[in-house]
């Protein structure tokens, strides 16, 4: 039979250890300062994405485009917003697993890394809204 209080507690005690483990982790500046560029690059994605997706005026669009082969992925036009919404992804994931190791020795060194390169991801995923604003619109 299922012991249903205790999974309840063993819930709330989980719930209460991972927001003490989020409000020591927004405690250092670094990480604050991080968060605040890759959601601001976020918006930023998801302004771009928005604004392709008011300029197409065909339910097709050109999604990604290759040197060798020219064209090679036509979808809908809403399957622009799944490079903002990839972007929201690696902002959590990278979040949470900060948060994981909060409690290492190392935890400043991953940190920065793991930031830095959803820095650099959002970056990629900006470039690649350019490219298809360019195959679509030039």
């Amino acid at each position: 039979m299922i012991n249903w209080p205790k999974i309840y507690h063993y819930l709330y005690i989980l719930r209460q250890d991972f927001f003490h483990l989020l409000a020591l982790t927004f405690r250092v500046l670094s990480i604050r300062i991080y968060i605040l560029v890759l959601f601001s690059l976020n918006f930023l994605i998801w302004l771009a994405a928005y604004n392709i997706y008011t300029a197409v005026s065909q339910d097709l669009v050109v999604l990604h485009y290759n040197v060798d082969f020219g064209v090679n992925l036509i979808g809908s036009v809403k399957q622009i917003f799944i490079i903002p919404t990839l972007g929201l992804i690696i902002i959590l994931v990278n979040l949470i697993v900060s948060i994981i190791f909060i409690r290492r020795e190392n935890f400043k060194f991953v940190s920065h890394v793991l930031l830095s390169a959803a820095v650099l991801a959002h970056l990629f995923l900006f470039a690649s809204l350019g490219s298809i604003y360019l195959i679509n619109f030039r």
